[in-house]
């Protein structure tokens, strides 16, 4: 099935939510893992890394909730929040040139997190307004499906940017990256025009009082937990990893290129027989299977281990991530106060998403300064990965079915 096919019939502004996602996408994929290994080579700490993590998750909680509080408040035109997001997030990369120093280092990682936060923000505003639960299976496919495009094009461009800015005009390998992609950014302006308005409703009182004291709510909180964790712990600990088996960034774009294309036929493959009946069925046997291969690389922690890792985890894990997408738009849909709209629930969950985010990678920042560097700190990284995995299905199913 081809992504052209998948999107016959989509309304413009569906459309251009999917070339904005896609966009942000390839900058997050062009980036986000170099990001990380780019901080581990040049300061040598995994709980610096860990921390800048944090950071950047302060930033999304601030550029998700508090943008978001003031975008209700003042009633403001929730499709300005995608310009912004553009600017910031992109521009946030030029912080990255030059000398860089662990404040600088930390900024850009707070700066990185709020344009981040921003931006899903905007796009999951405009799910919820735009598209109706028997389409999000195909939408949510259709983000997927291009992003497996992506995690191909994204790592093959790096890793050549690599050897032109490092090899060819010796600038270091990094400097021609940051560069393209802010710039890759802008693209996104193109497809503002077809986004339509929305104003959000002004939180209330009554909102926050029911989304901590709610039972329904309360239960979420076992996902937010572990979906916070897995998310977490895998912008950590996977670029170590591939850091420390691979040797350097331009081994690592390689690798990434060569796994990212064999999960391409699986998706598109899978988004046929994927509907709203079978989506936690899906989510349940990914994430075991995903647990258990992060389980086997803290075990035996060698290269070998490592490949299969990666081999199986680009066909698990865009699997898993449609179902868990869709379950998330279900609680930003179903977890708020009767009568009232999504927007107060969905500024509410990022909050506790962030809470949990910042205090996992804060207890394991912790943990790695009195345990130590290196290979324990990457083992007990996989190790979170796995347990937070496999709670995130249990809560994704309790979520799920508390609300039909």
């Amino acid at each position: 099935m081809r992504i052209a096919t998948l999107m016959d019939g989509l309304r413009p502004p569906v459309r251009a939510m999917v070339f904005l996602h896609w966009i942000f996408s390839f900058v997050g994929t062009l980036t986000g893992v170099f990001v990380h290994i780019y901080l581990f080579q040049r300061f040598g700490s995994v709980s610096f890394n860990a921390l800048a993590q944090a950071g950047f998750f302060v930033g999304c909680v601030i550029g998700f909730s508090g943008v978001g509080v003031l975008f209700s408040f003042w009633r403001l035109n929730m499709k300005n929040g995608y310009g912004a997001a553009i600017i910031v997030f992109g521009m946030s990369f030029f912080l990255l040139l030059g000398n860089v120093g662990e404040y600088r280092a930390f900024v850009f990682m707070l700066v990185n997190g709020f344009g981040f936060g921003l931006y899903w923000l905007t796009l999951h505003t405009f799910e919820l307004t735009e598209t109706q639960d028997e389409e999000r299976d195909r939408y949510s496919s259709i983000l997927s499906a291009g992003d497996q495009v992506i995690n191909v094009a994204g790592p093959a461009l790096a890793t050549a940017l690599f050897f032109i800015s490092g090899d060819l005009l010796e600038w270091g390998s990094y400097t021609l990256l940051f560069v393209i992609a802010p710039l890759t950014c802008l693209l996104g302006f193109l497809f503002l025009g077809a986004i339509r308005a929305y104003r959000p409703l002004p939180i209330k009182v009554a909102d926050v009082v029911h989304f901590l004291t709610e039972k329904k709510n309360v239960v979420a909180q076992v996902y937010f937990l572990s979906s916070s964790g897995n998310f977490a712990f895998t912008r950590v600990a996977i670029p170590i990893a591939a850091l420390i088996f691979f040797g350097d960034e331009k081994h690592v774009g390689l690798w990434n290129t060569l796994f990212a294309i064999i999960s391409i036929v699986a998706v598109l493959f899978l988004a046929r027989v994927r509907h709203s009946g079978n989506r936690v069925r899906f989510l349940t046997i990914t994430s075991l299977a995903g647990a258990s291969i992060a389980l086997f690389v803290a075990a035996r922690y060698d290269l070998f281990a490592f490949l299969v890792f990666s081999l199986l985890s680009i066909v698990i894990k865009p699997l898993e991530r449609i179902s868990a997408h869709v379950i998330d738009l279900a609680t930003m849909e179903t977890l708020g106060r009767k009568g009232c709209d999504f927007f107060a629930t969905m500024v509410l969950r990022d909050v506790a998403l962030g809470f949990w985010r910042i205090v996992l990678l804060l207890s394991f920042a912790w943990f790695v300064g009195v345990a130590g560097e290196g290979e324990t700190a990457v083992r007990v990284g996989f190790l979170c990965i796995a347990l937070s995995t496999v709670l995130q299905c249990v809560g994704g199913r309790m979520v799920y079915h508390s609300k039909v």
